[in-house]
Formats: C-alpha cells, structure tokens, sequence
C-alpha cells in the first residue's frame, strides 16, 4: 500500500513539475522577445512567405499578398486580392491574430501547457481550457528561448508558421510602423474602416 502511495505521489509531484516546467519555459520565451528590443525575421505560413518588424505591440509586416503597419493605436492592411488599404483601430482581440505580446497574453490564461525536451530546446504543447475552433497549439522554442515554429491545430486543419532570421535589437523609428502611400501601387485605395 504505502508503495502504491509513493508512486502515486511522485506522479502527481511529476505533473506538477512538468507544468511548471512548461510555464517557465513559456514566461522566459515571452521574456526573451521583450528583452530584445525591435526584432525582424522572415516568416512562412500557408504558401506565404514574408517578413516581420516588432518592437513592444507595434508591428509591420511585409508579404506578396499582404502589408501591414501598426503603430500602436492604427492598423493600415493592404490586401493585393482587394487592392485596397484598409484602416482600421484593432481591438486587443484582433491583436492576438498578430503580436506576440498580446498572444502570450491570452495563452497564458486560456491554456494548459506541457513541455518536453527537443534536441535544439523544447515543445510546448498547448491545449485550451475551453472547447472552441482551436484545438492546439504547438511551440517549438529554441534553447534560447525564441520561438522558431507554431502549429495551430483547428477544426477545420492546421497551419504551420515557420519562423527565421530572428534578428534582436535592429534599428527602427517611428516611421517603420506607420502607413505611406508610397509603399503600396499607385492609385490604391485607402478605405477608413474606423
């Protein structure tokens, strides 16, 4: 009996320690990127291939089908299949969509999480608390604590974004996150959705 206890006991003394391990792992990832200061990399997701510039929740992003400027209250979107700018003030909700921030913000509430070794650092599996369209999210997180891959697994499939040349620290200015005609074709209309 007391054999039983014990290894009942250091069962759930082994589930506690996982996720912890987990959340650690989580909270010095999101450590990580806010310590880095402005960051870019090159990203890949559903056949599109783009690049990225953060700093805290501003962002820009740069694709062939797709730009997009936030300077942390406006969002300009530039869609080459509308061929239209849209404007608009995006709510935190929407947010999560694209900054890591307020995605790490929203995981670390709504999620469990588990963790295991990988050979260049670690996977985070992370399942929802509530039942909902997605059903997991899985983070490869280098011994560095940088996110280099995420599978988001839903109903209806799964994406892959893949994520390289993480670059910390990188010189940028205001003028970075904000909209200019001149980056997008001639004659495209801006449409104020705010």
């Amino acid at each position: 009996m007391k054999k039983v206890s014990f290894l009942f006991f250091a069962f759930i003394v082994a589930l506690a320690c996982q996720a912890q391990t987990a959340t650690q792992i989580f909270d010095k990832t999101v450590s990580a990127f806010r310590a880095a200061g402005a960051v870019s990399a090159s990203y890949s997701m559903s056949g599109s291939r783009g690049t990225i510039v953060m700093q805290g929740s501003k962002f820009r992003i740069l694709a062939s089908n797709l730009k997009a400027w936030y300077d942390g209250k406006t969002e300009y979107t530039y869609s080459k299949a509308t061929g239209e700018v849209n404007v608009t003030t995006p709510s935190a909700k929407d947010l999560v969509m694209v900054s890591p921030l307020s995605v790490a913000q929203s995981v670390r509430s709504s999620y469990s999480m588990r963790a295991k070794r990988s050979g260049s650092g670690y996977v985070l599996t992370l399942t929802p608390k509530k039942k909902g369209q997605v059903k997991s999210i899985t983070l490869y997180i280098s011994k560095a604590y940088i996110l280099t891959k995420a599978i988001y697994t839903t109903k209806k499939g799964s994406q892959t974004l893949t994520i390289s040349n993480y670059k910390t620290h990188v010189k940028v200015n205001a003028a970075t996150f904000r909209f200019a005609k001149s980056q997008v074709p001639a004659g495209t209309q801006v449409v104020d959705l705010r």
